[in-house]
């Protein structure tokens, strides 16, 4: 576990993070977590209980699971059978780490609790699913693990099953499967849980579960997987250029026109050949803008072949009229599904994706599998091209969104928020056009991937300019750790440089920084065409009474780690008491009807 996430050190040192050993064997309860022991209940499943995470959530199905901390997603895999997978880290149910800046202590992190179950009277009960170490994340090593134990009804305590070890590296999905028998857990209220062990600092040490099974007649070797799926995503929508969203009034310039109009899609045929092989009708599909049918189609060509377990793809037309009738902030849905022969999960059978357009850029698909960072340096600064010329647009740059991840302890130091223009120099940012005055603090927000807005003092006007370069300036030597999605790759043309005070580099990771531009309003007015006003909030610093004039908005409190602290509805003419918190810095998140807003107040 030495690969902690992507840092970018200037002064080019390595940088070795030992881990504590943890053996497989060792019980989940052995960690100092929350849980207790857990009564048996009634409500109780009757197997085939399956799951292969291909539900558009980022949660797993309550009705399956008991808990929520692991990531369903399709952005930490590699190579997988099937859309959607369960991601275990060190990043709890919101995406903050369990335990900030705890890199060197591995202990249980998240864990994915089973539905009671009742298997009175079954033979031949087995647990199986798939596993694969880091895909496109940080990769566990062999100090870390993934385990799995079984809950009895009869003895009211989790008893170890099956263990695997990291490798330090990303690995195939593989298959484990492993037999329930015994009178204790063959019983109604039986339990399975899944965990890992690794730092709780952050998305480190990351593991993907998939196809998860538990039924009777079941043997040893019942670990293929016999269906059609879709294998990836939807791929991201129409886009200008490297743009995955761009302001909506732009969308009729010659740049959208040019842009790519078909769409690749990824299927496989997984397991067996079946008799005269499977005939699908590929690639059905809605397009919706606003809530409005743009274009739609149920009539498609058969297909059927004997190719199997390999993965294959098929192509649909952009349709023509797309994006041709915008005169807002607009949300482009698409929907594509195959059916024909019916085997196995449906819901794999269908993939989404969303465009969202409002009043910035956008080069990331909205995911940080990573986190970029650089440090050893006062005054480190980082920043990322993006081309404004071609769009047409003549607009003024009021801020920048950013999304702020766990990697390690939180950056407690400030930044400012920079513009450069073009230069002479190969391909590096130019003369400075603009330097924040404001001192900005990052914000987690309220969950993983949140972008944060960040307003600029005053705008700036960016019609003379064909490119310019917007990013940050660090004020201490201390890393922040922005997210940094690793599944997208920039053109030549769009480069990302980092620097101290005095030279620029250029970055040599593939990827892109989750920052994003914003023009011509602030992010309070997004979506409603109005500005909304900050709730005014007293006194401020205070002893821990504080008015906040905003009834009936919802409240939340985090401290300086980023710890949630209190959420609660604002009440009318009446303060909050906070006089039980301890002294210092705290994010109040104020949530309306109209708009969210993010304070900082002092606790004296």
């Amino acid at each position: 576990m030495y690969s902690r996430y992507l840092f970018l050190l200037l002064v080019f040192s390595a940088q070795s993070l030992v881990a504590q050993v943890v053996e497989t064997s060792e019980a989940l309860t052995s960690a100092p977590l929350e849980w207790k022991g857990i009564a048996e209940s009634t409500d109780t499943l009757v197997p085939p209980f399956v799951d292969d995470f291909s539900y558009p959530s980022k949660r797993p199905n309550p009705r399956l699971w008991q808990d929520q901390k692991v990531l369903i997603n399709d952005e930490y895999a590699l190579f997988q059978n099937s859309i959607g997978v369960a991601t275990f880290d060190g990043l709890n149910t919101y995406g903050f780490a369990y335990k900030p800046g705890s890199l060197n202590s591995d202990s249980l992190a998240d864990v994915l609790t089973s539905a009671y179950l009742n298997l009175s009277g079954m033979n031949n009960v087995w647990l199986s699913f798939q596993y694969q170490r880091a895909g496109t994340g940080e990769a566990p090593s062999a100090s870390d693990s993934l385990v799995v134990e079984f809950w009895s009804p009869v003895t009211q305590t989790w008893s170890y099953q099956w263990g695997i070890t990291g490798t330090g590296g990303s690995t195939p999905f593989r298959s484990a499967i492993m037999p329930v028998t015994g009178p204790e857990y063959l019983q109604d209220g039986f339990a399975f849980r899944i965990g890992s062990y690794g730092a709780r600092s952050g998305a480190y040490d990351i593991w993907n579960i998939d196809y998860v099974q538990l039924d009777k007649d079941r043997s040893d070797s019942d670990t293929i997987i016999t269906e059609p799926t879709f294998a990836r995503a939807h791929p991201l929508l129409i886009g200008i250029g490297a743009y995955t969203s761009w302001p909506w009034w732009v969308s009729s310039a010659s740049a959208v026109n040019n842009s790519p109009t078909t769409l690749e899609y990824v299927y496989r045929r997984n397991g067996v050949v079946p008799p005269g092989g499977w005939s699908l009708n590929l690639g059905q599909y809605r397009w919706e803008e606003n809530g409005v049918v743009i274009s739609q189609s149920a009539s498609v060509a058969v297909v059927t072949n004997t190719s199997h377990n390999i993965d294959q793809t098929f192509t649909l037309d952009v349709p023509n009229n797309a994006l041709s009738f915008l005169n807002g902030p607009t949300t482009v849905k698409s929907k594509i599904w195959f059916d024909g022969s019916a085997a196995g999960f449906r819901s794999n059978d269908t993939v989404y994706q969303t465009l969202r357009l409002d009043n910035y850029l956008s080069l990331d698909d909205g995911s940080a599998e990573r986190a970029y960072a650089v440090q050893n340096i006062n005054g480190g600064r980082v920043a990322q091209r993006f081309q404004t010329g071609g769009l047409g647009m003549t607009d003024s740059l009021m801020g920048v969104r950013l999304n702020f991840v766990d990697a390690g302890n939180r950056y407690t130091s400030t930044f400012r928020l920079a513009v450069w223009g073009p230069s002479d120099s190969v391909g590096a940012p130019g003369d400075l056009i603009y330097l924040s005055d404001s001192l900005y603090e990052p914000n987690w927000g309220y969950y993983r991937d949140d972008m944060i807005p960040y307003e600029l003092d005053s705008a700036v006007a960016i019609a003379s300019y064909p490119h310019i370069w917007v990013g940050y300036v660090c004020t201490s030597a201390d890393p922040m750790y922005v997210g940094f999605d690793v599944q997208r790759e920039l053109p030549t043309s769009m480069p990302r440089f980092y620097g101290d005070g005095f030279n620029w580099y250029p970055s040599l990771e593939p990827g892109v920084l989750l920052l994003q531009p914003y023009f011509n309003y602030t992010q309070n007015d997004m979506g409603s065409g109005e500005h909304v006003p900050a709730p005014k909030m007293y006194p401020n610093p205070s002893n821990g009474m504080l008015h906040i004039d905003a009834a009936g908005a919802n409240i939340q409190l985090f401290d300086v780690r980023g710890a949630s602290v209190f959420e609660g509805r604002c009440p009318e003419q009446q303060p909050l008491d906070f006089t039980h918190l301890p002294s210092g810095m705290y994010t109040v998140v104020c949530t309306g009807s109209k708009a969210i807003h993010h304070l900082k107040w002092m606790k004296l």
